[in-house]
């Protein structure tokens, strides 16, 4: 026997309307077409459709359902994370940080700022100064050399691959300078180009010499490892590096007066022209081996912090 339906009137809330999983994303198309009016057990109910609101992932459809939502029906979406933007970090954007170095070299010893221009390039410049005696002989006259390193320089260094390995090629500015007393001691024997001399006990023979490098501004390559501005992070940094400067062959000029022997007599190197003459010879022999090294050999080792 059945049981007889209690009134529509009596009922305490409609009967909830089901919606089968089996359904495709058609059915679900051939709804939204239809009046928002489905009658279940003779109760008509109000279907309100919800459309779904814009987020952050980007919806793909697959042929396999996903395990992580069963109430999908025939297709489904699956969430994917739409790839995100790699931003550099803020301590290397370009120009808005800043690292410092101190570092020994041949050049001097030296102070350098940098500044990061890319990922892969910094901007780098640098002061070096020195001074230092340095005596050494030739051909018996003694120089008393005093050597005056002063010099700047500005590299655009290049990090390729792992931002280890660097190759700067810049501009170096000189203005070095070497100033070397020459001197003979008394009774010493000595000699300026081909021919020899003895020197004089009671005027002995002494004077100058200076040294000068043709060319101020120099293009310089340098190639070396470490990079004062760290991609990593990294604060500290030991940096290394070689190259050279095309400075041009340096240039000795010498001056000489007193009073020197020779086999045929004594001389006077403010009047002779003999002894002029050798004196010349000898400064054009020592340019002649200052020519097989037209560039400046660059060799350094730092320590750096970025800040």
């Amino acid at each position: 026997m059945s049981t007889p339906q209690e009134p529509v009137s009596e009922l305490s809330a409609p009967p909830t309307a089901c919606y089968s999983p089996a359904s495709s994303l058609s059915n679900v198309s051939a709804v939204q077409q239809q009046p928002d009016i489905i009658e279940t057990s003779g109760v008509p109910l109000q279907l309100n459709l919800v459309q779904p609101t814009a987020n952050d992932f980007a919806l793909a459809t697959g042929s396999t359902p996903s395990t992580a939502d069963p109430s999908g029906a025939g297709g489904f979406v699956m969430p994917v994370r739409t790839p995100e933007v790699i931003k550099e970090p803020s301590s290397i954007r370009p120009f808005r940080s800043l690292a410092i170095g101190f570092k020994a070299t041949t050049l001097g010893t030296g102070i350098e700022l940098a500044t990061p221009v890319s990922r892969s390039f910094n901007l780098r410049s640098s002061i070096n100064i020195f001074a230092f005696n340095y005596p050494f002989v030739i051909d018996g006259v003694n120089y008393d050399a005093r050597l005056h390193l002063k010099s700047s320089g500005t590299t655009l260094d290049w990090f390729p691959g792992n931002h280890r390995f660097h190759i700067s090629p810049g501009i170096l500015y000189v203005k070095n300078s070497l100033t070397a007393p020459a001197t003979v001691g008394a009774g010493q024997a000595f000699e300026l180009g081909d021919q020899p001399f003895i020197n004089s006990v009671d005027d002995p023979v002494g004077g100058s010499s200076s040294v000068i490098f043709p060319r101020k501004v120099a293009p310089m390559l340098l190639l070396g490892s470490g990079n004062i501005i760290p991609r990593t992070g990294r604060h500290f940094s030991v940096p290394f590096e070689f190259g050279a400067a095309y400075t041009g062959a340096a240039q000795i000029s010498v001056a000489l007066d007193g009073t020197a022997c020779t086999y045929q007599g004594c001389v006077s190197f403010a009047s002779n022209a003999d002894a002029q003459a050798s004196l010349k010879q000898e400064v054009y022999k020592l340019n002649g081996d200052l020519k097989r090294f037209p560039v400046y050999p660059i060799l350094s080792l730092g320590l750096a912090y970025h800040f």
